[in-house]
């Protein structure tokens, strides 16, 4: 089962008594979209990678193999986070480990 997190958020604003010469707001113009987890690790099935996570406003992404290890990949952009977590059940061979470590990505082992 593939799960991608992309989370759309509709932002209301509260109009009060009186007229206004701003024109109203559609719906669509409110909308934003949220890609990650803020940084909690999600379930990942794989062979090697047990969970992983994404804070899209530092651009992280973590990944927790089975080993236990955990690291920290710096400056991910949005678009390689969602593809990691469609090339499940093979998120590292297929995206992680090209595009992480063989493009020499900055990293921190942090457990």
């Amino acid at each position: 089962m593939k799960r991608v997190f992309l989370l759309l958020i509709s932002v209301g604003l509260l109009s009060g008594c009186g007229h206004s010469s701003e024109p109203a707001s559609s719906p669509q113009d409110e909308v934003q979209t949220v890609v990650g987890t803020n940084g909690q690790l999600i379930s990942i099935q794989s062979d090697n990678v047990r969970a992983a996570g994404y804070d899209a406003n530092s651009m992280t992404m973590t990944v927790q193999f089975n080993n236990g290890y955990t690291y920290e990949y710096y400056g991910i952009a949005a678009e390689l986070w969602t593809s990691f977590v469609a090339a499940q059940p093979h998120p590292w061979s297929q995206v992680g480990y090209p595009r992480l470590v063989q493009a020499g990505v900055p990293y921190k082992r942090i457990r």
